[in-house]
């Protein structure tokens, strides 16, 4: 007799076990500790004699440092890794690197057999024995994140340092991935057995990973090991690897449920402005076991499907929600229209989620109760996390709409890899609602989102619709340019000794404002009122005196939030004998250009499509008027505009200025353009005039 999966507890564990695994690789890198043996430390192989003499590596010349050899050892049969590394110090600078921190995720790991030790040129070894520091690294309602500190003393150049450590994971293999002839699974299942960070932020000249795997010892045990696609196939179940950006990896079988991977000469990750998150572009070895996988797009099919089951409870129809979608639509209401109404309803939900941290005895006091399914999110109006959502997909199909959740990898710290069948990528929820023709996507359950707009990590991101009968994998819809608008309007006077004052309307819309109103969720007023201000002073010249005057739209989702200032610069324009030199760009002071390097290794990443809009009146002092004719400036590469108008009139001079970006993703290869593009944008806000007395000869 076969058993039945416990589903949901099952999806549970593989959720946590993905998360504890990514922390060591989103977090984690270099570790250390302390012991008085002078054994080797394990995984790591004799030191020799061409490696203490080595001085530089040929293939990444002046690098401060580069890892000699780095080895993890995954035993999945004891739910344990370890870790040990050997760097060389190369330069100065490279002996920041007796700096060593070892990442954890408290409530689901622990850090044991910690060794650390260093080798100077003579090959005389010392073991590390002092004080190891706790430092909190992350800390938020459901996620701690922490790291083991310490510095090893008398490092220098030339130093070999080795370190070495242990994590023990809370959660086991579950049982039905270690004998799955002995169960029976509905659905496609898969387990992380390693996360394996291949590239750091060092060359590395050697990487060896070994893994154990569980249920080995079954006789029907076959272990293949296609070049291609690097799967191992066992019992049924698989082990897959995925995104490693190296030439033709191979594993090798070592008997007894042993795979071996060894990789030589693996470059350094380079960290550069504007860039991708990480997670997507750094080169990593993820092994997974799973049960009835039949290839990617069946494993997210299957999700899909098996998710939109489980939400089916939730989303059940209800005579009350039936009630409430007939007081607050009409029938000669058009689609849109209803749909706004019902997103309007679902966001007067308080939103739990999004308030402060209460104690535990202001938490007992509220008596808060689970919500069961969507008419208890709008009987009691109250929702946790994406029941909001849940509870707008519910009045959506209560008015005839096709509406279903639609779950995505928020773009903040990674992309959707559909190649990587692993359900921990999907972190965000959104709504979609399906018409004849398109989709929609929606989110009302993050506060203050305006009907019509995704946050931006939410946006352009791929992942699965749930439903049973209709999953789906695909993306959401793309952001413009015009979604997140940030516009000032100000009226400066320039007065004779230079000095510059006067008020600035900072209007945010879109993504700009709901941005800032996320964040004020957080902030007391006068940690509101700082933010706002140093944000604007971060944009003028040193000495500007910024005052936050009004405020208004802060809990108003639709209309952009609007910021009044007052602003006074000393010394704005400098003397020049008897003229006064007068910068253009008011708001551009402390800009630079940040693509100035003549290579570049990974895409450039703006986040999201957006768009930067300036008008000023700047009223020159009586008796003076302009000595040089400004010019205008233009630049249009179609996904990047700018443009730069000045005019004159009078002793008034009006200043118009855009800068916007309607992609936010582009290639290496586009990289040489985007030069050209802020260099001619540094060029046109560099821009000077010369003011003088009209007494002086000077055109009129």
């Amino acid at each position: 007799m076969r058993k039945e999966d416990t589903s949901e507890t099952l999806q549970r564990r593989i959720r946590r076990r993905a998360r504890v695994t990514n922390i060591f690789f989103m977090v984690g890198c270099l570790f250390g500790s302390a012991s008085s043996n002078a054994q080797e430390l394990p995984n790591l192989p004799p030191l020799t004699p061409e490696e203490l003499a080595l001085k530089d590596v040929t293939a990444a010349p002046g690098a401060p440092a580069a890892i000699l050899y780095y080895a993890i050892d995954t035993d999945n049969t004891k739910s344990y890794e370890t870790r040990s590394i050997r760097l060389k110090v190369l330069s100065d600078k490279g002996r920041e690197r007796a700096n060593v921190e070892i990442s954890y995720y408290g409530k689901d790991s622990q850090v044991d057999s910690i060794r650390a030790r260093t080798i100077d040129s003579k090959g005389v070894a010392t073991e590390f024995q002092d004080q190891i520091f706790d430092k909190e690294i992350v800390k938020a309602k459901k996620f701690r994140a922490s790291a083991k500190v310490f510095t090893l003393p008398s490092v220098q150049v030339g130093t070999i340092i080795e370190y070495s450590y242990r994590l023990h994971f809370r959660e086991k293999i579950p049982e039905g991935f270690k004998h799955p002839d002995q169960y029976l699974f509905q659905y496609t299942f898969t387990y992380p057995a390693a996360t394996w960070p291949v590239q750091q932020d060092l060359f590395v000249r050697h990487a060896h990973f070994v893994l154990h795997q569980v249920g080995y010892e079954q006789p029907s045990h076959n272990v293949n090991i296609p070049a291609s696609q690097f799967v191992v196939t066992k019992l049924g179940s698989k082990v897959i690897q995925h995104n490693v950006s190296l030439v033709s990896p191979q594993f090798s079988d070592k008997g007894k449920g042993i795979l071996q991977l060894d990789l030589d000469n693996i470059p350094a990750y380079e960290e550069e402005e504007y860039s991708p998150p990480e997670e997507s572009f750094k080169a990593r070895v993820d092994l997974l076991y799973t049960v009835r996988y039949f290839g990617s797009d069946g494993f997210w099919i299957d999700l899909a499907r098996r998710r939109g089951k489980d939400l089916e409870p939730f989303l059940k129809k209800s005579k009350a929600i039936d009630r409430e979608v007939a007081r607050l639509i009409s029938p000669s209401d058009s689609d849109e229209t209803k749909l706004r109404k019902l997103y309007d309803r679902a966001q007067q939900i308080r939103m739990v989620s999004f308030e402060l941290e209460k104690t535990e005895k202001e938490r007992k006091r509220e008596e808060l109760k689970e919500n069961k399914n969507a008419e208890d999110v709008l009987t009691r109006g109250y929702a946790y996390a994406n029941q909001v959502n849940l509870l707008f997909v519910a009045l959506a199909r209560a008015a005839g709409f096709e509406a279903y959740p639609f779950v995505v990898t928020s773009r903040k710290n990674a992309f959707f890899q559909s190649d990587w069948p692993s359900e921990s990528q999907l972190n965000a929820m959104v709504v979609q609602v399906r018409s004849s023709n398109s989709s929609i996507y929606l989110d009302p359950a993050t506060k203050y989102c305006p009907y019509g707009l995704l946050p931006w990590d939410e946006s352009d991101a791929g992942g699965i619709r749930l439903d049973e009968a209709y999953p789906a994998r695909g993306m959401t819809s793309s952001s413009k340019s015009t979604d997140a608008i940030r516009t000032r309007n100000a009226e400066f006077r320039l007065t004779e000794d230079g000095a510059l004052r006067g008020k600035v309307n900072v209007l945010y819309s879109g993504q700009e404002a709901l941005t800032l109103r996320l964040e004020a969720l957080e902030q007391d007023e006068t940690a509101r009122r700082k933010s706002l201000e140093d944000a604007l002073k971060d944009h003028l010249v040193q000495g500007a005196t910024v005052n936050l005057i009004a405020t208004e739209g802060w809990q108003i989702s639709q209309d952009p939030l609007k910021a009044t200032f007052e602003i006074e610069i000393p010394n704005f324009a400098t003397q020049a004998g008897r003229r006064l030199v007068l910068p253009l760009s008011i708001f551009h002071a402390n800009q630079r250009n940040p693509f100035i390097t003549n290579r570049r290794t990974n895409p450039i990443y703006f986040s999201y499509p957006q768009e930067d809009r300036e008008d000023v009146k700047l009223e020159l002092p009586d008796g003076m008027k302009l000595e040089s004719t400004p010019i205008s400036n233009k630049s249009d590469q179609k996904a990047a505009y700018y443009e730069f108008l000045v005019s004159a009139e009078g002793k008034t001079l009006r200043i118009s200025r855009t800068l916007r970006f309607s992609a936010y993703l582009f290639e290496q290869k586009q990289y040489p353009a985007l030069q050209v593009f802020y260099d001619r944008v540094l060029a046109g806000d560099s821009q000077q005039v010369t003011i003088v007395r009209r007494t002086e000869n000077a055109p009129k």
